[in-house]
């Protein structure tokens, strides 16, 4: 008995290691083919029940390994074996490890998304595979993003995908954090998702997908996208914020999706934003959008893209704290370019009105000292020692490519008028810009009060004729020089008598006496 039943082990041992050799390279194979993946194990036998027992099995992509589990279990139907077919109708991996990295190159499982949205038997050897099934139950899902050194981790993580009706469907139950998270997808010519959660981490969902910058609050989600993520996308139902913030911006509301169509409205302490548009062909389209905060009020409309940008608004109450300048401004804005070439795109900004002042460190301020103004005047005269103030400012800056062109810009305060016009090129670092200053209010009824020297330096509209400089060179260390009157020609001619409103005849005739 002991004779027979050392020979029955004996054999049976033998028949499994004889079994885990021919068997082993055919479950691989197919793991590997439905896994996008190298798949390895340790050792591979058969159940009494008829189930394949892989131990200790791994899958890794060219980015390392991204799976292991204690063990998959594999319900094998071999009916059709004659045919040369085997259908794997479950693949269940037990506990397993699923690790998921994120880099500048995307994420290193692409090629298992491509495997299970369009599955394929391969057609090597002997044998053909086919596959029902493939789970992953209660394990660890991690996702590493490696731009910012930041790890995510999902408790009892369980993912479910059906190869075996139309298309692919794929169910993910996992914890998110201390809150649930489910989500179903079905893939057939395009991806269908329905997503149905509450209290998310909106700082944890943003970093996973790649937005930087400081987040927080909480997300909820009950929506259903359709599309491929590259067009034809569109999503249905509501996206939920609660306290959310992003870039100091936030608060709470909803987003609702109907179709290619959207809705939103966040309100946060004395913050709000409304928009509505559309999303279609991977561009979004804002037909309407509204922000207010202390720092600035927009209303624009334009079209996005993952790649260009195209809006026009209005700007109302912009403010900005600056060490070169510090005030107020709004008016009209359009901007156009790649998101990838910002430096180069271009723009248009009609100044309508604003105050503030400009520091000592400014370039305006360094100009005007230069110019010495002072010898041109009488009587008291402010000291900008400290600043420069702005009392009004209006013009158009126009910004095409790394060329910055300022036209018609008229500054005011209460005693002097200063224009600016001309390019700066910020991509060679250079400037060539006139400067006009004109004196005004008490200065002009000083002067205006002595007969001959009034008219001849104050001219028919009574106001003290304007002194051009032309600064040119580095923006570092740009050279200044005096313009006399016959070197005004061309643009400037219509300066002098726009904004300083002063008919050119008479600055040229007040120019040649003095």
């Amino acid at each position: 008995m002991v004779t027979l039943i050392g020979a029955a082990v004996l054999f049976l041992s033998l028949a499994m290691v004889l079994l885990n050799l021919t068997l082993k390279p055919y479950v691989l194979r197919a793991l590997s083919a439905y896994l996008g993946s190298v798949v390895k194990t340790a050792f591979i036998y058969i159940t009494p029940a008829g189930r394949i027992v892989c131990i200790a099995p791994s899958a890794s992509s060219e980015s390392g390994e991204f799976l292991s589990a204690d063990k998959a279990v594999i319900k094998c139907d071999v009916s059709r074996i004659r045919d040369k077919r085997i259908f794997f109708s479950e693949i269940i991996f037990n506990d397993p490890d699923i690790r998921i990295a994120r880099g500048k190159k995307g994420f290193n499982i692409s090629a298992l998304i491509k495997s299970v949205t369009a599955p394929h038997a391969p057609a090597k050897d002997r044998y053909k595979f086919s596959v029902g099934h493939i789970g992953f139950n209660y394990g660890k899902a991690s996702f590493f993003d490696e731009d910012s050194g930041r790890m995510f981790r999902f408790s009892n993580a369980s993912i479910v995908i059906n190869l075996s009706g139309e298309g692919t469907a794929i169910t993910l139950i996992s914890g998110f954090g201390a809150h649930p998270f489910t989500a179903h997808a079905r893939y057939l010519n395009g991806w269908k998702i329905a997503a149905k959660n509450s209290e998310l981490p909106a700082g944890d969902v943003l970093s996973i997908f790649g937005v930087k910058g400081e987040a927080g609050g909480y997300f909820g989600s009950d929506i259903v996208y359709e599309g491929n993520f590259a067009d034809r996308n569109s999503l249905r139902g509501n996206l939920f914020l609660r306290d959310a913030f992003y870039g100091g911006f936030g608060g709470t509301g909803q987003i609702y999706f109907d179709g290619n169509r959207f809705f939103a409205e966040i309100k946060g302490q004395n913050t709000r934003f409304s928009a509505a548009g559309s999303l279609d062909g991977g561009a979004l389209t804002l037909e309407n959008m509204f922000v207010e905060h202390p720092a600035v009020s927009v209303e624009a409309s334009g079209r996005l893209t993952l790649r260009d940008f195209r809006m026009k608004g209005q700007v109302a109450g912009f403010r900005i704290n600056e060490k070169l300048f510090k005030g107020v401004l709004a008016g009209n804005v359009e901007c156009d370019g790649e998101f990838s070439r910002l430096k180069s795109c271009n723009a248009r900004v009609l100044l309508t009105e604003g105050s503030g002042e400009f520091s000592k460190l400014s370039m305006l301020y360094n100009i005007l000292q230069t110019m010495d103004v002072f010898k041109y005047l009488t009587g008291r005269f402010p000291s900008y020692s400290g600043s420069f103030p702005v009392k009004s400012v209006r013009g158009e800056i126009v910004k095409k490519g790394p060329v910055i062109h300022a036209n018609d810009v008229l500054i005011e305060n209460e005693h002097s008028r200063t224009s600016v016009y001309g390019d700066v090129d910020i991509d060679k670092n250079t400037i060539d810009i006139v400067v006009g200053f004109q004196a005004q209010k008490f200065v002009n009824d000083v002067i205006s009060k002595i007969p001959l020297v009034g008219y001849v330096l104050l001219g028919e509209k009574k106001s003290l004729l304007p002194v051009f400089v032309k600064v040119k060179g580095p923006l570092s260390s740009p050279r200044t020089s005096a313009m006399p009157a016959k070197t005004i020609t061309g643009p400037l001619t219509g300066i002098v008598e726009r904004i300083f409103k002063i008919p050119f005849r008479v600055f040229v005739e007040s120019k040649k006496d003095n």
